[in-house]
Parts: structure tokens; sequence; C-alpha cells
């Protein structure tokens, strides 16, 4: 409730490995400005940030059973790496509506395997 993230994987630009395999169950959120966020452009904002093309691998990611509000109007952001894109990314009854009751929107950058099942956002 009222958190700037909800469920989050970050990764540093230029990273190497992988996450994978990661499940997110039953959860509801309140007024939540990042409900579901995947970045693999992340960097540290104190210094200047080059585009790097390596990426720690985001594969196997389930959201099953979302629910709640969002305080913004986009709820997802699924940024990953052009070279290294996100795959096999599940959602499956999710349901995220902005704070004043509309649908939220989301953003989606090179995801491969994007499937969405009963999910409105």
């Amino acid at each position: 409730t009222d958190t700037t993230n909800g469920l989050r994987i970050k990764t540093w630009q230029g990273g190497s490995g992988y996450a994978q395999n990661i499940s997110y169950e039953n959860v509801i959120m309140n007024n939540v400005s990042n409900p579901i966020i995947i970045d693999q452009y992340y960097c540290d904002p104190a210094q200047a940030c080059k585009n790097q093309s390596s990426a720690v691998y985001v594969n196997n990611v389930t959201y099953k059973g979302i629910s709640g509000t969002s305080a913004t109007p986009q709820a997802i952001k699924l940024a990953c790496s052009r070279t290294v894109p996100c795959t096999n990314i599940v959602m499956q009854n999710v349901n995220i509506q902005t704070k004043h009751g509309s649908p939220a929107t989301a953003f989606v950058l090179s995801v491969k395997d994007f499937f969405q099942n009963n999910s409105r956002f």
C-alpha cells in the first residue's frame, strides 16, 4: 500500500547471469506507483548511464492472481533489453486499475513469449 514499487525485477545494464523461474502469486496492491516492473536498463542515477548490449537474462516469470490499484496510469512496465529480451512472461488473472477506477496501461519492450490469460490492465 502506497509504495513506489510492487513486484519488481531490476538488473544492471551490462550485467550477466540470469533471473529465472520467478513466481508472484495472490498479491493485492493499493495505490502503488509501479505495480509490476521488470527493468533491464537499471543504472545508478547519480552517474551518466551508457546503453550497453549485455544484460541479465530474465526468463520464466509468472504473475498470477495479482490485483489492486496503480497510483499512475501505467501499471505494468516490462523494459527488456533489445539484445537479451525477456522470455516466457506469463500474466494470469492480473487485474490492475488506476486509483480512479479506469483500466491501467502497460509498456512492453523486447519480450518474447508474452502470455496473458484472463487479465485486465
